[in-house]
């Protein structure tokens, strides 16, 4: 069956604080007229001969292959009864978000499937947009990733991939043979430092480390790692109460968070990052400007097609030890007005399945099932061209296999450096680091208030970068401030 594919639809912008009123008074509404779709998503009478039509909204795909809609698609060519139509929303995460919310209030409707990311199941849960699914769809997973699919006493979505960031390192520059990638974030600075001053390293590079910093959600995930690194908090989940926060943002160590970020920046990072996404970021890396950059692991296949063998991964630092990535990814959720619940969940269970999450990890993204990270686990699903490195062609750019990347053991070096092609056990190379930094991965907030959350965080933070580090006081006491009526639906 062939997979109908569609561009996206731009529909007028709605952001911040805006969404969450309306989709509050959207739920009141539902409340009031008894609306609520429930969470019956068991297949419904089905006309002899009639084919279903599964829409499923999804933003393109950046990775190096697309392995997540050619699995869709062995779904889907396996059911005669069965056609799946991509709609895809916009790349940047804040216009994908405000398209759906946006759709979705008009026509329930409108796609049966959405494939989220992680920080906006609570709101559409709230907003009665998505709809609760039965069962125990997140056993085997992760705790960390399965709590972003909950919301309440609720489950509301299925985990796809999930992601940690890593920091990549070059590995063919430095002149000491028993050179050790930084382990915490002094370690971090210090090789920031020793990689522009010539002496160390045989490609002086003109900065030293890069990450995404540009007023997006890539700050956000920057300033809550750099917050938690010194241990500190901008919110924390009120002790008994599944969706409450407290907001901490004006202690001392959440203070120090913010004064460490700026003053990196204005230390080892080029000025441009002020401005980056993860592309820009991906493109100082390759280009040799920076000899240390903190990103996804899909970066990862992308990197070996162009610089194998010049470069490794661990997971971030901390600030004495492993670090703690935020959690990324993306769940899959099935709306409240879809009218093909029955073969949607059973897409969602199939993608869930071991042989499924396996591919994932070979095509750079990260599996929300433990097992997927054990050689001893279950293979692929996809064979030929639609497998990971297998030449598919598709929304997501040049295809690309593993390498010779070196993933050694934490605070060693590479000595485990990969083979071409497979790591230990025939996984990919990165499995070892992505598995560790998985394990201290941490949620962002499980609020359906997270876009004024995440607007708000950006709107104080971006400036702090630029001003006196004196100054990181006053951007700490205006977050608590303002944090403390945005937790609150304000």
């Amino acid at each position: 069956m062939r997979v109908r594919e569609r561009g996206p639809v731009r529909n007028g912008r709605v952001r911040g604080r805006g969404v969450t009123a309306a989709l509050a008074a959207l739920a009141a509404f539902a409340a009031l007229t008894g609306c609520g779709s429930g969470g019956d998503d068991r297949p419904g009478p089905e006309p002899s001969g009639a084919k279903r039509v599964l829409r499923l909204a999804t933003a393109s795909d950046v990775s190096q292959e697309p392995v997540r809609q050619n699995l869709i698609r062995a779904w889907d060519a396996a059911r005669p009864d069965v056609e799946v139509e991509f709609v895809h929303l916009p790349t940047a995460t804040d216009d994908a978000r405000s398209q759906l919310v946006a759709t979705l209030q008009g026509d329930k409707a409108a796609y049966d499937l959405v494939n989220m990311d992680v920080t906006w199941t609570a709101e559409f849960a709230a907003g009665e947009l998505i709809r609760p699914l039965d069962g125990d769809p997140l056993e085997g997973m992760w705790e960390q990733v399965a709590s972003t699919a909950r919301y309440g006493e609720e489950v509301w979505a299925v985990p796809f991939n999930t992601d940690a960031a890593l920091l990549y390192y070059r590995t063919d520059v430095w002149r000491d043979r028993d050179w050790i990638p930084p382990r915490t974030w002094r370690d971090l600075e210090r090789a920031a430092a020793a990689a522009t001053d010539g002496a160390q390293v045989t490609d002086v590079f003109e900065h030293g480390y890069a990450t995404q910093l540009g007023e997006y959600e890539g700050l956000t995930v920057n300033t809550l790692e750099s917050v938690w690194a010194s241990g500190g908090e901008l919110v924390e989940k009120k002790e008994g109460s599944a969706t409450a926060y407290e907001v901490r943002a004006a202690t001392p160590r959440t203070e120090a968070g913010l004064r460490n970020l700026a003053d990196r920046y204005r230390r080892i990072m080029p000025p441009e990052v002020r401005r980056a996404t993860e592309l820009d970021t991906l493109r100082m890396f390759e280009r040799g400007e920076v000899a240390f950059m903190r990103n996804w692991p899909y970066v990862y296949n992308v990197l070996d097609a162009k610089m194998a063998g010049k470069f490794g991964v661990v997971p971030l630092p901390g600030p004495k030890g492993r670090g703690a990535s935020v959690l990324g990814g993306q769940n899959l959720a099935i709306t409240a007005g879809s009218e093909n619940a029955g073969p949607a969940r059973e897409l969602l269970d199939h993608l869930a399945a071991p042989e499924q999450q396996r591919c994932l990890l070979d095509g750079g993204f990260a599996p929300v099932l433990k097992a997927s990270y054990e050689p001893e686990g279950p293979e692929c699903s996809l064979t030929g061209s639609a497998a990971p490195g297998g030449g598919a062609d598709g929304e997501g750019g040049e295809t690309g296999g593993t390498g010779t990347a070196e993933a050694g053991k934490p605070g060693e070096p590479g000595e485990e450096a990969a083979e071409p092609g497979s790591g230990p056990g025939g996984l990919p190379p990165y499995t070892r680091a992505l598995k560790e930094a998985l394990g201290t991965a941490r949620p962002r907030p499980v609020t359906p208030y997270y876009a004024a959350f995440t607007e708000l965080v950006q709107t104080e933070v971006h400036p702090s970068l630029r001003q006196n580090p004196d100054e990181g006081t006053v951007a700490s006491e205006r977050l608590d401030k303002e944090l403390r009526q945005v937790m609150e639906g304000g």
